[in-house]
């Protein structure tokens, strides 16, 4: 069948990969140079911490946290954001600023990936 668009959905299809992938993101740290616990929502850069520089994909996107927000069930700040797909590795250390100060961050999942009650079992219990 045909559909409008669908040479670019058969071309994008055949790429080995995507250029960025969906991640989650956990702050592995959240005090700034205050000493006060920041709780970041929003939109914020991506960036290696070697660099200082925010993440670029393969098509020249640049990589910004989706949305940020506390979660309490699993008691840290948990945000969503495109990597390049050289980035999107569980256990990958990256930073994201916010106000003028950069925290670390973790990734926690690449794609869809549950982080509290993964094996689904609280309602069964």
């Amino acid at each position: 069948n045909d559909f409008c668009g669908k040479a670019k959905h058969v071309e994008y299809r055949a790429r080995e990969h995507q250029p960025a992938m969906l991640c989650t993101l956990v702050m592995t740290e959240n005090v700034d140079a205050k000493g006060v616990a920041r709780y970041p929502v929003g939109t914020m850069p991506v960036m290696d911490p070697k660099t200082g520089e925010t993440l670029v994909d393969d098509l020249g996107r640049r990589s910004f946290t989706t949305s940020m927000a506390y979660g309490p069930t699993v008691g840290k700040n948990i945000g969503l954001a495109y990597l390049p797909w050289a980035y999107a590795q569980e256990g990958r250390k990256l930073t994201i600023e916010y106000f003028g100060e950069t925290y670390p961050v973790e990734v926690a999942a690449v794609g869809y990936k549950p982080l509290y009650d993964p094996e689904n079992l609280k309602p069964r219990s």
